[in-house]
């Protein structure tokens, strides 16, 4: 699964634009001055819910704060909706739960994130991701992942494989077991492109 890229961090210029100091900004978002000095000289990461409180703090939106990407070339980030949630085990209801936003470098315009529920892909998704999904990008190809949604309505996602052709987990959970295609009809919801996890 792709990485994300590293970003530029405005944080410092957003703080001093507003006559803050790292004390009052870090009061402001209820963490410790040394953070925000840490955020500042990129020496840590910024979580989704970092993201989320700085741009409350100082009164812009996420990818003013994110910034254009470090690495020449790189992808622009993108706000990308995260509309529920979907089974990382057995086929289940998929449920739609509108719950704010995720920045992914280079998503399409309409990709989505869902939160994962279940293990049947912890080897490749970390237990506080979510995965982003792209609808456009529904041809199956061998070693991608994908999320599918059976008739009964239920979803859940992944790995594709061609022989024999299943979906396969990817878990260490011996429980899950790889659902062999064409034992009933699925529809590909879109390819599983990105995780996005807090640091």
């Amino acid at each position: 699964m792709a990485r994300a890229h590293q970003v530029k961090n405005n944080v410092r210029d957003l703080r001093k634009a507003r006559n803050l100091t790292q004390d009052q900004l870090a009061e402001r978002i209820g963490v410790h001055f040394t953070t925000i000095a840490k955020i500042e000289r990129a020496e840590r990461g910024l979580s989704m819910n970092m993201l989320a409180a700085l741009s409350r703090a100082l009164g812009v939106p996420p990818i003013e704060i994110i910034g254009e990407s470090v690495t020449a070339g790189a992808p622009q980030m993108r706000s990308v909706p995260l509309i529920g949630r979907i089974a990382a085990g057995n086929w289940k209801e998929a449920i739609q739960d509108p719950n704010g936003f995720v920045m992914v470098p280079g998503a399409g315009e309409n990709a989505f994130a869902l939160q994962p529920d279940g293990d049947s892909m912890d080897l490749l998704v970390g237990p506080d991701a979510v995965i982003v999904v792209e609808p456009d990008d529904k041809e199956l190809r061998d070693g991608k992942i994908y999320a599918v949604l059976n008739s009964a309505g239920e979803s859940t996602f992944k790995r594709f494989r061609t022989d024999p052709l299943r979906l396969e987990p990817v878990s260490s959970n011996p429980e899950h077991q790889p659902i062999l295609l064409g034992q009933e009809p699925f529809t590909v919801i879109g390819r599983v492109a990105w995780q996005v996890s807090a640091l």
